[in-house]
């Protein structure tokens, strides 16, 4: 059984001195950014290169950077893409710079459920989820 976490539950210290890269800044890619930079927490957003919205990120006041800049710079990825290209970007962008202790983060847990990503068993992989569906998932994205 999933266990849901709630506001009172939350200990935003944890996430002092970290980076949080969000992959993606469309409808929800910018609400995960603007709500934890409104929160204190350090943001950077990864983009494809002449992504337009760019341009709304920076005028936000956060940092753009390519994906895989942007995935190597983070502690915290979270993958705000639409689901057809979550596979092809992890395996060229972000893979190659998960190392142990980095957290990879979804908003849904499609890719991870039917194996299309398949992170390495160092870093851990959280969901957070804007709809309930996507509970149904969770059980499945990590063993045990």
């Amino acid at each position: 059984m999933a266990r849901m976490y709630y506001d009172s539950d939350a200990n935003l210290d944890l996430l002092n001195d970290k980076t949080i890269a969000i992959i993606g800044y469309g409808s929800q890619g910018h609400a995960h950014a603007l709500n934890l930079k409104d929160s204190g927490s350090k943001v950077i957003v990864g983009l494809y290169p002449g992504s337009k919205s760019a341009t709304k990120a920076k005028e936000a006041g956060l940092d753009v950077y390519p994906v895989n800049e942007a995935a190597e710079k983070a502690d915290l990825i979270m993958i705000l893409l639409p689901d057809e290209v979550q596979k092809t970007v992890y395996k060229n962008e972000i893979e190659p710079h998960l190392k142990e202790g980095k957290i990879l983060a979804f908003a849904h847990g499609f890719n991870i459920h039917f194996g299309q990503i398949l992170p390495p068993s160092n870093v851990d992989v959280v969901m957070v989820a804007p709809k309930g569906p996507s509970f149904a998932l969770v059980a499945d994205l990590l063993p045990g």
